[in-house]
């Protein structure tokens, strides 16, 4: 099946492989301990707010980023404004969205190891029960298949999905790196 008559979701699964295989590399062996917990939090605070600035304040997205400012013992503003020429191009939020919207299926996995590690006495885990329990991936899912994407857009959202998976990348290994440091 050639690149154009593929579904969006599956064309953008192939694009980003190597980049999702890196992401989940960097977690792998899931949160070992409270550091790697705080390290994890840390990198997807960086993250989200990064994906904000590109899709927008979604209420899920407005949601976890709460959660996440919360179990880190920070402020709950989630407040971000798009750049002026970010996130209106709907070719490059549905890239975006597909890997936020997609990181929602691992942090179910995620959301065990930070339970066993008891993490209620260290850091809460509102965040990861909130963003593992929503519905963003379905309707993601659903989003990519109504889009009347033409080929350059769809080349768009590959691209764009590639840049969310390095911020993802650059976040959490940013914050591995200066937990390690600490």
């Amino acid at each position: 099946m050639q690149a154009a008559t593929l579904p969006l979701h599956q064309l953008l699964r192939a694009h980003t492989a190597s980049a999702h295989a890196r992401v989940d590399g960097g977690l792998d062996g899931g949160l070992r301990d409270a550091c790697a917990y705080a390290a994890y939090l840390d990198g997807m605070a960086e993250f989200l707010d990064a994906a904000a600035v590109v899709i927008g304040d979604e209420p899920w997205l407005t949601e976890a980023r709460r959660h996440l400012a919360s179990d880190r013992g920070q402020a709950t503003s989630t407040a971000i404004r798009r750049h002026e020429d970010s996130g209106t191009d709907p070719a490059q939020v549905a890239g975006w969205r597909y890997v936020v919207a997609g990181s929602t299926l691992g942090a179910r996995l995620l959301l065990r190891d930070a339970r066993a590690l008891g993490a209620g006495a260290m850091r809460g885990t509102a965040f990861l029960a909130s963003f593992s329990a929503s519905d963003a991936w379905v309707r993601c899912l659903a989003q990519l298949r109504d889009a009347a994407f033409d080929d350059v857009s769809r080349q768009r959202a590959c691209d764009a999905a590639s840049d969310a998976f390095h911020a993802a990348e650059t976040a959490l290994t940013r914050a591995r790196m200066q937990s390690h440091a600490a």
